[in-house]
């Protein structure tokens, strides 16, 4: 099966291929995210004068631009690790409905960056009350300490505010696309493994036993090295989804006041949402591969294997101490990412929504 075209691209991005272009835009989208943060600073410790809600939304914005620079820190720091997972995937294919979803995905970030750079344009245009240097006619912009008039410079802080954009979605898709690339290499060779163990026991051949053995624990190290690469991304794509969410949930409070632009809102709360499925792909694919693991087991007890001989009956006892221990992705010694995690982040959030509203006056 052919490499997904996207995950090609997003390899070239890591530098573990022979071609080094796509690289070099790895280097480009620091320089230019390293640019977005510095100015996000200035413009919340230098202008004082600026209000509350526009150094809320600014620092909201230094949040997303820190997060991007760590994601991309994070690629580089693990060359060597993407590149063994690259030596170990090159050969193996991928089951087609992963193909499909990472196709989706792909999709899906295209389109939302394309709403959130069409979408201010957009309302500019239409909304006869907005004239161009108003207070968030362009998100993100007018908090950059330039303010204009003129209308060929505020095309130029449009073209940068569009950047950003594309920016922050092609680094969520590469992460997006590729753990799920990467579950889907382990799935193929966990169906692979599952197999050549169903036919060594019912053949009762030792030798291809032996043999899943080696290619299970070939699959532990890759998993491992997996762990190593996803886990800071991971970690501090939850840990910036909680404080995007507090933020957030200011603006919809004062939203509700009256004190805040409608259109900073309903970015805010598509971006939010953009948390939510990103929050639920990982912990998503992190159940299947749990569920992958122990289909190992299932195989090994429904299959009687009590009239081999010992040596056959060492080999299998070794497996089924191997498969006990559940394929868990942890992130930062602390959450274990399964759906039992998503249901828990659901439910502090709108716990959090509550006592935020409940201890708020809320006038119009």
């Amino acid at each position: 099966m052919q490499r997904i075209d996207t995950i090609n691209m997003f390899l070239q991005m890591t530098g573990c291929t022979d071609s080094k272009l796509m690289l070099y835009l790895t280097y480009f989208e620091f320089l230019i995210t390293f640019y977005y943060f510095i100015a996000a600073y200035v413009s919340i410790v230098h202008f004082e004068q600026m209000s509350v809600t526009i150094q809320l939304f600014s620092l909201l914005c230094m949040l997303i631009e820190c997060v991007i620079l760590l994601n991309i820190i994070f690629r580089l720091y693990h060359q060597n690790h993407i590149r063994e997972m690259h030596k170990y995937s090159k050969r193996l294919g991928i089951p087609d409905s992963y193909q499909s979803k990472i196709n989706i995905i792909t999709k899906y970030h295209l389109i939302a960056s394309n709403i959130f750079v069409i979408f201010p344009v957009t309302y500019a245009i239409l909304y006869d009350s907005v004239r161009v240097g108003d207070p968030f006619t362009f998100p993100y912009l007018d908090v950059l300490p330039m303010h204009t008039y003129n209308l060929v410079i505020y095309a130029c802080k449009y073209l940068v505010y569009a950047i950003s954009v594309y920016i922050a979605h092609v680094e969520l898709c590469f992460i997006n696309t590729t753990f799920i690339y990467y579950v889907g290499v382990l799935k193929h060779r966990l169906e692979t493994i599952v197999q050549t163990i169903r036919e060594a026991v019912v053949d009762n051949d030792e030798q291809k036993f032996k043999y899943a053995i080696i290619q299970h624990q070939k699959l532990l190290l890759y998993f491992n090295t997996m762990k190593k690469v996803f886990s800071k991304p991971i970690l501090l794509s939850m840990s910036f989804n909680a404080i995007y969410f507090g933020l957030t949930t200011s603006f919809v409070i004062q939203a509700i006041r009256g004190y805040i632009n409608q259109v900073i809102l309903s970015i805010c709360i598509a971006s939010s949402a953009a948390a939510v499925i990103n929050i639920t792909i990982y912990t998503f694919y992190g159940s299947e591969l749990m569920d992958l693991h122990d289909k190992i087991l299932h195989v090994l007890f429904d299959n009687a294997f009590f009239y081999g001989n010992k040596s056959f009956k060492s080999s299998i006892l070794i497996m089924m101490t191997r498969v006990t221990i559940p394929l868990k992705f942890t992130v930062g010694y602390i959450f274990t990412i399964n759906l039992n995690l998503l249901l828990k982040i659901v439910k502090m959030s709108y716990t959090v929504l509550n006592v935020v509203l409940s201890s708020e006056t809320i006038k119009p």
